[in-house]
This record gives C-alpha cells, structure tokens and sequence, in this order.
C-alpha cells in the first residue's frame, strides 16, 4: 500500500482535523505516515523514510508548511497544504474543500508546480558548513538594539556593491510576497526562476529591490563588528553570524513540487489574500 506522508501543526486543533483526513486518505487507498511523535494515530516511520510517500499532506498553516517544505523538498515528495492558519498563502486548500480536493490530488487529477529552493552555507576559517534550505527567504538583519550594519554583496556574476541599514533578504518568488514583499519588494510569480534580494530599511534610498536570475549565487559579508547579526532561514531556523563569516546563498538542486489550488489561480490568490485590486 503506497504511504503518504502527514505533516501537522501541534495544536490540539490541527490533530484533531487530521484524524480526519487520515481517514480519507485510508479510503482513497493509501496509509498516513508521519515522523512526528505527537500523532499517535499514524504509523511511525524514521526521516529516510519519508522519500517512498507518494505526497506530503500538511495540516496548519504557512509556518507549518515551510517547516515540512524543507524536510520533504530534497526528498522529491510533491507537498499541499490544509489551511488552519489565520492567512493560508501556501496552505491553499480550506478545510471544507478537503472532502473534493485531496481526493483530485491522490489521484493525480491536479499537475503540481515547481518552485525555486535557496540553499545556504557558511564559510570561515573553521571550513564550509551546510546551514540549511529556505522555501521563502534567507534573512541577514540587525538585532532589535543594534546600530545600523553594513553588508557587502557579491555576486558570481561579479561584485554587486555594499549597503548600509536593517540587513538584507534574499527571496524566492515563492517567499516574494512574504517578508520581502513588507519590505518593498516585488510579487514575483511563483514558478519563475529567479531570486529578489531586497535591503531592509537602507540608509541610502536609491538601494531598491533587485531581481536576479535563479542560477545567480550570493555572497554576504559584514564590514562591521558592533553590533548582533542574525542569519535567518524562513524566519524558523537560524544562528548568530560574525564578520569573520562569509554566507553564499544560491539555487539548490532540486525544485519544491507544490499541488497548487485547481480551481484558484494565483492572481486570485493575490487579490484575495492580499487585497490586489478589485474583481
């Protein structure tokens, strides 16, 4: 029986409702598995594991979806979201869609997306270390009490410049509407290959937001030593970094596969969720 994995936000809400869709999954023919230890009405199987599902089912809301995005991404497992959160950009489908449009997607009714994974390393005198995937963005921001940073940008295209503010942050189009876009950066649509590289409240007005291509990898580093600086990934992971730290940013490997809304485009999205335009 082919297994698909569920991935659940830990509220008693969000248990609650994926017994449910448990249930409908059994009867579509397949058995719900998960990694997570609170779901005691699931089968256990370890992270290695979760590569033979035939898809990802998430139970939350957007926080829940990027967390699950990150585990199942490198593994090639196509992910949808059920909304249970307050805003539901990336968690498409509402919970009284369910009972129509998961059965669509286990039975491949509905063709998934590709979208844009950034990849992170940090570089020093101590070696290169993996840091982690980003679905939305990768953040280099200023503590909430320190002074102004400056950051210097290079690109492999050669170097870009330096900038002095708030920080930086680096943005698939998947993640464009998100930090970014608060920050003042595009809507870039979601299947694009390309990246946003937004500064955060700069000192000089005229660094705006900046689209590259995909393949384009980023180099951050610190020109100043006095204050805390926060490398953050999805704004869920993350560490404190130095100047003596380099950060390269760049396209990974592989691509997120998402069950995008069948009967909801994106440009319904945009002017649902976020109040562009009139109808």
């Amino acid at each position: 029986m082919q297994q698909v994995y569920l991935y659940v936000k830990r509220s008693q809400e969000a248990f609650s409702f994926a017994k449910k869709v448990k249930e409908l999954i059994q009867k579509e023919g397949f058995k719900t598995v998960s990694d997570q230890e609170e779901l005691d009405f699931v089968e256990k199987i370890p992270y290695e594991e979760i590569k033979n599902s035939k898809l990802c089912v998430v139970v939350g809301g957007d926080g829940t979806f990027l967390a699950a995005a990150r585990k199942v991404a490198p593994l090639g497992v196509p992910i949808v979201g059920i909304n249970l959160g307050r805003f539901g950009f990336l968690t498409e489908i509402e919970k009284n869609e369910v009972q129509k449009l998961l059965p669509m997607v286990l039975k491949d009714a509905i063709p998934t997306q590709e979208r844009l994974v950034l990849e992170v390393f940090k570089e020093n005198k101590s070696g290169r270390k993996f840091v982690g995937y980003a679905i939305n963005d990768v953040v280099i921001s200023k503590s909430a009490l320190a002074r102004m940073i400056d950051i210097s940008i290079d690109t492999s295209l050669g170097h870009l410049g330096t900038i002095s503010g708030d920080g930086i942050i680096v943005a698939t189009p998947t993640g464009s509407t998100a930090y970014a876009l608060a920050a003042g950066g595009p809507i870039v649509y979601p299947t694009l290959n390309a990246k946003v590289l937004v500064p955060i409240c700069p000192h000089t007005l005229t660094q705006r937001p900046i689209v590259l291509a995909g393949p384009v990898s980023l180099t951050f580093s610190l020109k100043t030593d006095y204050s805390e600086v926060f490398l953050t990934l999805d704004g869920q992971v993350g560490e404190e970094i130095s100047p003596e730290d380099r950060i390269t940013v760049q396209k990974a490997p592989f691509m997120l596969k998402v069950y995008p809304h069948p009967y909801r485009s994106y440009f319904d999205l945009v002017r649902i969720k976020l109040k562009w335009g009139k109808r």
